[in-house]
């Protein structure tokens, strides 16, 4: 018996798969899109943002001594330019014994810590920050780092606030961007991604290959809904045509649509579409046009790029991604670990192949990977969080928990490496001290679903009903808002 996981991931691999030729990518090989096909995207790929990063969270270091925006004085800012975070740190903390309540100070000890690789510890920062003070900048930090945290709960909605504002804040935007494939929301990606791409600030190769990446599983998002659609045969067969016939076209059922619904119209953009599909969704022939208006957007981006920088670092990630994507690992790892040899002053090439063998499920690879990383530094919380999914993936529950021990024994535990160290500790039948964890943090994340959860399951498995029922009172009450003020 399949579970309802599995059923879903068989409709998204036996939906409608439509054939485009891109040319010259991959040796002028096919590239299957529209739906599942389509290179499928790494969603933390690229999250590390070599060329980005660092020049984003420097424009957010705002402050002086006395909270006030002198940057090109800033001896903390200088130091991190200089790559000399620890340094930076300890400007910002020196500064903060003697202004302890400033917002902007903690904001910069923020983004010293998230560049030394302390993400719980920026967290930490960037949240006592927004306790004294609304800063949109350190919002955006908090989010950007719930989510490479793991903590994908806590970010989703910050990072709906942050798409939501109206202007759109572009150096906020960038921060947050990578969340929404992070986030499995690639329509929110979309609308991203297309901002950053007006915007000359930013790297546009980059922006151009996530904008694509964006639109792809778009794509695969709409087609699976499209399968599962009543009258959409001949929608999926136009499709199906397409792919068969290596054509580009798979607009062949776009006159039946018309007929078919009164909201269709091939010349809306793809994001208008999605507006009146919001207005409408069981309908049928907008989910074939959104189908098919992605589809076409990933292909023009990718060949955008291609054409455009032919040599850029993304864009080379993506080759080896869709390589992976199609059956050709051996030939991904090896593009990475060529490129490990060719730059090897980009460290989180070691992490992004990592993340190849993660998609393949290739774990102990992947674990090896990770594991390198982090020898390379010890402070890359985020490649700790790595190897300690892959450990748990592996089921090596003794490994795990030695792993795991230091973090959670810290003032401030990571919460990935809480939950993790509680699932461990479930596995070694050591309930009372996984009950023990997850209440303890619990206090501190009390939204987070996750634990309330587990904490039901060890509350039965230990025989103490009461604290089981209050979960379990604490969830249904959970679900009842969520069926109120369902996210769009």
């Amino acid at each position: 018996m399949m579970s309802d996981v599995q059923n879903q991931q068989l409709m998204y691999e036996d939906s409608c798969r439509v054939t485009i030729q891109v040319n010259p990518l991959l040796r002028s090989s096919t590239v299957d899109t529209f739906a599942m096909m389509l290179p499928m995207p790494s969603p933390t790929q690229l999250s590390r943002r070599p060329v980005l990063y660092l020049p984003l969270l420097l424009f957010c270091v705002v402050c002086s001594t006395y909270g006030q925006s002198t940057a090109a004085t800033d001896p903390g800012r200088t130091a991190m330019e200089r790559g000399e975070y620890t340094a930076a740190e300890a400007v910002y903390r020196n500064a903060l014994h003697e202004n302890p309540r400033s917002p902007e100070l903690l904001t910069d000890l923020g983004v010293a810590l998230q560049l030394e690789g302390r993400s719980t510890d920026a967290i930490d920062a960037f949240e006592q920050a927004l306790k004294l003070k609304n800063l949109s900048r350190a919002y955006a930090l908090l989010a950007e780092e719930k989510c490479k945290d793991r903590d994908l709960e806590g970010a989703r909605q910050m990072a709906a606030k942050i798409l939501a504002k109206e202007p759109l804040d572009l150096p906020n935007l960038a921060l947050v961007a990578p969340c929404y494939l992070e986030l499995d929301e690639p329509v929110e990606s979309v609308k991203a991604y297309s901002a950053l791409l007006n915007d000359p600030a930013f790297p546009r190769d980059l922006v151009t290959i996530q904008l694509a990446k964006s639109y792809l599983l778009s794509a695969q998002f709409f087609s699976a809904r499209l399968a599962a659609a009543p009258g959409s045969t001949i929608y999926i067969q136009a499709l199906g045509n397409a792919r068969d016939h290596a054509s580009p076209n798979a607009r062949g059922a776009f006159a039946e649509a018309k007929r078919n619904s009164t909201y269709f119209n091939p010349d809306l953009s793809f994001l208008d579409a999605v507006h009146l599909w919001r207005q409408h969704p069981d309908d049928t022939a907008l989910l074939y046009l959104l189908s098919v208006l992605s589809g076409e957007e990933s292909i023009r981006q990718i060949e955008l790029c291609e054409d455009r920088f032919p040599d850029s670092f993304y864009m080379q990630q993506l080759r080896f991604e869709m390589l992976a994507d199609q059956g050709h690992e051996d030939e991904a790892i090896h593009g990475y670990q060529h490129l490990q040899q060719t730059h090897p002053e980009l460290p989180e090439l070691r992490y992004g192949l990592g993340m190849v063998y993660r998609k393949q499920r290739m774990w102990n690879q992947a674990l090896i990977e990770f594991r390198e990383q982090l020898a390379h530094d010890p402070q890359d919380e985020q490649s700790a969080a790595r190897v300690s999914e892959a450990l748990l993936e592996l089921t090596q529950w003794d490994n795990l928990r030695n792993f795991l021990e230091p973090w959670v024994k810290r003032k401030n535990p990571p919460l990935w490496a809480v939950l993790d160290m509680a699932e461990a500790l479930q596995n070694l039948d050591d309930f009372e001290r996984a009950v023990q964890l997850l209440a303890a943090v619990e206090k501190n994340n009390m939204p987070n679903k996750s634990i309330h959860y587990r904490l039901l399951v060890l509350y039965k498995r230990t025989g103490n009903l009461v604290q089981a029922q209050a979960e379990n009172k604490w969830l249904q009450s959970w679900s009842s808002r969520r069926i109120l003020y369902p996210q769009n």
